[in-house]
């Protein structure tokens, strides 16, 4: 019999007794099997020749846990391995004790697999959890092998061999590479980077979330999917290229790409390896792809941040030093070179106590070296006054600033070094000057006061104390607010600290107490005292007694008041009224309203310039005739100031020699009266003249003197508009005559049509007249011939006087008069009375008319007018053609801008180069014509507010078109 167990690395094989030799083979040796008892070497031999060794021992003999079992798996024994792992005896194993060491989650499984098993002598094998003697559970690996006797000659009991190999290493192992590729797993599903796997033939077969989220697909959308599927033809061209780049070469391929994304553009840096298999083929190729966009920012933002560092200490005004643990100087920045002299390379690997003078260097390297033992400063490092050594060898003070920095181990120490020699002169300047300001604040008759950084008074002269009573004691500090009056305060003090604050310039206008006289208006500002650094050291400020200039003002402010509203009256009434007496009179009123006048008059220059007029009167007397309703000039007072174009003021009109009236001043109560001239350039227009009951005061003078101007060039525009308005009558009379004249011209040159016009209904009255007395002459008197006959001479009768209806209405001479008028329907009845003209003149007439034209708002007989002169125009432009048909074309329609258009074209000689000349008067192309038809019609038209223009017809002939603004409606 063989039975083979294998445990772990040991094969054990049992022979047959008769191959045995007394030996079992373990891990292919063979072991002698010790026997139980005392044997001699007779009954050994005995023995050995009659049985083989049993099973038991040799189960001993295995170095692993192995247990003989029945069928049903409960244990006949176990070897002592077996006991010495779970610390049982042999008795606490057999049976189903063993099973006790089985873990209990474990137990269950096990005897459902057993007994699920094959029949007995076939293998099972499973695993379990089996506590040791210490109480720790290790996993093993359970086989049951095929059933053997005990003894050769117990071939009717079969016993199951049961090998327990302990695998908790290899479980421990699983597990760990389980939690491993889990872990990676987990890694690369949420790694910021985009993962991706692709075999061989470039189907992805993994994509972690970033990949999908990158491209907004599922895991299912990509997996299998080839890159033509998912990018763009170009992307997926080189993405295919650095793939089998990968797959030639077997190395790993890096470049950069960009990816469009939700967010916008990214930047990515990739890199392609190959994946290799057990055999080293190469079965898969892997991808990452990191966004860089970040870092990229990030980097171009440090670079900005280092460049802009570098340009602070580059351009910095104080000298920046760096030096390192042993005192040697390690950068200098190129202030190094103002400051100390010492270009900035001279200075790089020499001591720092080089830029010291000697009393310092001791001092300074003994310190240095304290700090770097014990960490104690023995001065302040921050805005410490010091001296310096330049080059030179001059001693100049500076202020340092010093910073550590610790990197590699070794500290680096960064000074900033300000030059403050100049600060530190002038501040000895200041204190000299302030001793030489106080002692001269002391003599000047000014109120002066100075105060500190933060707003505390420290200081008022002599001058300031005498006016408000108060000592040197009560009004430092805020103490001066005690003699600003209390409803001021509040403004003051937040002036005052808002300039503190800002720095700004200081003025507040508030109430100051006058000791003893009460509280007046001054004025205080104050301006800062500035170090060369800008910082406010000191504040100095006056204070000014402003009570009689404030009050001064606000009288100027009042009259300024009542001189605007003179001024606004008098120009609205020059721009309002239409009479110059309306305006003057209106002038009038406006000095007795707003300049206390008891009335005020105006005369004007009479037109042959002796005679002043009375022309308006306001206030206490408004009646324009009596004795100064026409005063001569170089008579009375006014008269006076008309010759001398002088103004006369007084305040004292008792007394004033150049008052006549003096009772009548005297029972008025008139003190004040003044009198200007209104001129105009050295020409006089008049007078004009107020009384008053007040006082004159310069501010009203200067209102009187300011308005007699404005009065005077109001009655010259005035004049001057007036004349321009009769100019402009005259003138549209002129052409309005001018305009009659060319339409007599015209109807001149019709004078054939009209004949014809009117003989034909005339020949046709004859004739019926004449049928009339045949038939009175053969007493034919039936009714209905002569009723007949009647009828013909009356109508046309009628047709004859609507003929010359039509032309006194034409040549009519009255004012134009518009009305809405249908375009095309003024042109039918021009055509009308040109019709004799077209037909003598064999001219064919191209008719192009709009019926249902929006209506224009015009003169209909200018308008009749500036169409016939056209239309004549056109045909005598054709007389003298004979190689063509003589066309006259007609047409009215809306142009692009809306308006009514009307053009007349002709298939004449044209006017060559002179189409810009045509509408110019007097400048005519016929033998007898006068020039001035077109540039009338012309005029007609922009009077409409229309255009008129000319220009070439094609091939042969002008057009000349008009345009007129519509109504919005339509007349038809």
């Amino acid at each position: 019999m063989q039975l083979d167990l294998g445990i772990g690395n040991t094969s054990v094989s049992v022979a047959e007794p008769s191959s045995w030799g007394g030996a079992v083979a373990v891990g292919g040796q063979y072991r002698p099997v010790k026997r139980a008892g005392n044997m001699t070497s007779g009954t050994r031999d005995a023995k050995q020749s009659s049985e083989a060794p049993n099973v038991r021992d040799l189960i001993e003999m295995i170095p692993g846990l192995v247990m003989c079992a029945l069928s049903d798996g409960s244990a006949e024994f176990a070897n002592r391995a077996w006991q010495e792992y779970a610390g049982y005896s042999s008795g606490q194993l057999t049976g189903w004790g063993w099973q006790t060491v089985i873990h209990p989650d474990d137990v269950t499984k096990f005897n459902e697999e057993w007994s699920a098993s094959p029949t007995a002598g076939k293998p099972f094998e499973t695993e379990a959890r089996m506590r040791r003697a210490d109480g720790h559970y290790h996993w093993f690996s359970i086989r049951r092998g095929p059933a053997v006797s005990e003894t050769r000659s117990s071939k009717t009991s079969l016993r199951t061999l049961i090998a327990f190999e302990d695998i908790n290493e290899r479980k421990e192992a699983q597990v760990k590479l389980q939690l491993s590729e889990a872990r990676q797993q987990a890694f690369c599903d949420n790694s910021p980077n985009l993962i991706c796997l692709k075999d061989r033939q470039g189907r992805y077969f993994y994509a972690n979330k970033e990949f999908q989220r990158a491209l907004r697909a599922s895991e299912e959308q990509i997996k299998g999917k080839r890159d033509e599927e998912l990018f763009s033809v170009e992307q997926a061209a080189a993405f295919k290229k650095n793939d089998l780049q990968v797959l030639e070469t077997g190395v790993r391929v890096k470049f950069e790409d960009v990816s469009f994304q939700e967010d916008g553009q990214h930047a990515l840096i990739v890199q392609k390896f190959p994946l290799f298999d057990a055999e080293g083929e190469i079965y898969a190729v892997g991808c990452v792809a990191t966004d860089i966009t970040e870092r990229q920012h990030e980097e171009s933002a440090r670079r900005y941040s280092e460049e802009k560092h570098r340009l602070v200490v580059e351009t910095a005004n104080d000298a920046i030093v760096s030096m390192d643990d042993t005192g040697t100087i390690q950068f200098a920045n190129p202030a190094s070179t103002r400051i100390f002299g010492y270009d900035p390379a001279e200075l790089i690997g020499k001591p720092l106590t080089v830029l010291m003078p000697k009393f310092m260097r001791e001092l300074h390297n003994n310190g240095f070296r304290h700090y770097l033992a014990t960490g104690q400063r023995h001065i302040n490092w921050h805005g410490t006054e010091l001296t310096a050594l330049r080059k030179n060898g001059q001693e100049f003070s500076v202020e340092i600033s010093f910073g550590e920095l610790t990197r590699d181990g070794h500290k680096v120490f960064t000074g900033f070094i300000r030059d403050i020699s100049k600060r530190k002169q002038a501040e000895d300047k200041l204190r000299a000057s302030e001793r030489s300001l106080r002692e001269l604040t002391e003599t000047i008759p000014q109120m002066l006061w100075s105060a500190e950084e933060d707003g505390t008074v420290n200081y008022c002269n002599q001058r300031t104390l005498d006016y408000t009573g108060l000592s040197a004691e009560e009004v430092r500090g805020s103490g001066w607010l005690t003699a600003v009056h209390p409803d001021d305060v509040e403004k003051a003090t937040r002036a005052w600290l808002g300039s503190v604050v800002s720095g700004e310039a200081f003025q507040c206008e508030f109430r100051f107490r006058r000791a003893p006289d009460g509280y007046r208006w001054c004025i205080s500002n104050a301006v800062p005292l500035r170090d060369l650094e800008g910082k406010v050291i000191r504040w100095f400020g006056t204070v000014v007694d402003l009570h009689d200039w404030r009050e001064a003002q606000q009288a100027l402010h009042a009259i300024q008041t009542r001189q605007v509203a003179v001024r606004a009256d008098v120009s609205l009434a020059f721009g309002q009224k239409e009479s110059l007496e309306a305006i003057l009179h209106e002038c009038a009123e406006s000095l007795v309203r707003h300049l206390d006048a008891a009335f005020a008059r105006i005369w004007t220059l009479s037109p042959d310039g002796r005679m002043l007029e009375l022309r308006a009167s306001a206030g206490l007397y408004t009646h324009l005739n009596g004795a100064h309703s026409r005063i001569p000039i170089g008579q009375l007072k006014m008269g006076a100031i008309a010759r001398e174009q002088k103004h006369v003021l007084t305040n004292d009109m008792i007394n004033d020699p150049r008052i006549s009236d003096k009772a009548w001043a005297a029972n008025e109560g008139m003190s004040s009266f003044a009198g200007y001239p209104l001129l105009a350039g050295m020409r006089t227009l008049g007078v004009m003249a107020m009384f008053s009951r007040k006082p004159l005061t310069p501010g009203t003078a200067e209102a009187l003197a300011s308005t007699a101007d404005l009065i005077a060039h109001g009655i010259e525009r005035k004049r001057a508009e007036d004349e321009l308005r009769l100019s402009e009558r005259n003138l549209q009379m002129t052409q309005a005559e001018l305009a009659r004249v060319s339409r007599l011209t015209t109807m001149g040159e019709l004078a054939a049509s009209i004949a014809h016009e009117v003989n034909q209904p005339l020949t046709a009255v004859v004739n019926n007249g004449s049928a009339c007395l045949r038939l009175l002459a053969n007493r034919n008197l039936e009714p209905d011939v002569l009723r007949q006959a009647l009828e013909g001479i009356i109508a046309d009768g009628t047709r004859a006087s609507a003929v010359l209806s039509r032309i006194r209405a034409f040549i009519k001479k009255e004012a134009a008069e518009k009305s809405e008028l249908n375009v095309s329907e003024v042109i039918q009845e021009v055509l009308i009375l040109a019709g004799r003209e077209l037909y003598e003149n064999q001219v064919l007439l191209e008719n192009q008319l709009t019926n249902d034209l929006p209506s224009v708002l015009a003169d209909r007989v200018q308008l009749q007018q500036v169409l016939l002169n056209l239309i004549i125009n056109g045909i005598e432009a054709m007389a003298a053609v004979t190689d063509r048909p003589r066309l006259l074309g007609v047409q009215s329609r809306i142009d692009q801008s809306g308006d009514v258009l009307v053009a007349v074209s002709d298939s004449g000689t044209g006017f060559g180069t002179a189409v810009e000349r045509v509408f110019t008067p007097f400048f005519t192309t016929k033998a007898n014509g006068l020039g001035m038809g077109l540039s009338i019609s012309r005029s007609l038209v922009e009077g409409h507010g229309g255009r008129l223009w000319a220009t070439h017809n094609f091939p042969h002939g002008a057009v000349f078109s008009f345009t007129l603004p519509t109504t919005g409606r339509n007349l038809s």
